[in-house]
């Protein structure tokens, strides 16, 4: 059983990638030590505000990670079954509390050494990335970043904190909580807005959709 599941995650995360071209691992490489130069830039500005360092990590998710295509994997069979209004309001909630969730991670280092280990080409075309953060006390955090070059840009797809896939660790948390409303949607959507209302009203993110504030 868990051997069929391991193969179906597999199968539905490379049809997410059908139109990407094989990349080069080490372009993969310099893509991801640019953005931990920009990350580390960041924690070391002690001008920057937490909003203005929210922003720019905001900028790096929206530039960087391919959030619609992340989206549509840990929506997983979901997606399909799902009108276009709750594709399109669940991966607008979904960039809003994955932005606030790395934000809040990245915050949590601030004297940190980012350094990236090597890299791996991938059967579907993809390159791993494996990455560390050394933290202040000697620490040592893995951190492998799953890159794809679709239309001559690199975008993130996953990144497995110490081996956990956080792609495959959400699609299981909200299939849990779409089961848990009967197998509807609309029950991960309720949840995902009254996070986002959380984060609101606790100024950890501003959310651009006002309704969400009803």
């Amino acid at each position: 059983m868990l051997r069929k599941i391991f193969f179906t995650v597999t199968v539905l995360l490379f049809c997410l990638q059908t139109t990407a071209s094989a990349l080069d691992p080490k372009k993969a490489e310099l893509f991801m030590e640019d953005i931990g130069d920009k990350v580390i830039s960041i924690l070391a500005n002690s001008h920057l505000s937490i909003e203005q360092r929210r922003s720019q990590f905001k900028e790096i998710l929206d530039t960087k990670f391919n959030l619609r295509a992340i989206g549509k994997f840990v929506l997983g069979r979901h997606w399909k079954e799902a009108t276009q209004e709750e594709q399109e309001l669940f991966l607008s909630l979904f960039k809003s509390t994955t932005i606030a969730n790395y934000a809040s991670r990245f915050q949590e280092y601030t004297t940190e050494k980012f350094e990236v280990l090597s890299s791996r080409l991938e059967k579907d075309g993809g390159v791993t990335v494996l990455t560390q953060i050394i933290r202040s006390s000697g620490q040592k955090i893995t951190i492998d970043w799953k890159i794809f070059e679709k239309e001559k840009e690199l975008r993130i797809y996953d990144v497995a904190l110490e081996g956990i896939s956080m792609g495959i660790t959400q699609r299981s948390e909200f299939s849990a909580v779409i089961q848990n409303a009967g197998g509807k949607i609309r029950g991960l959507l309720e949840a995902l807005k009254a996070k986002v209302q959380g984060l609101t009203q606790t100024g950890q993110i501003q959310t651009e959709h006002p309704e969400y504030e009803q």
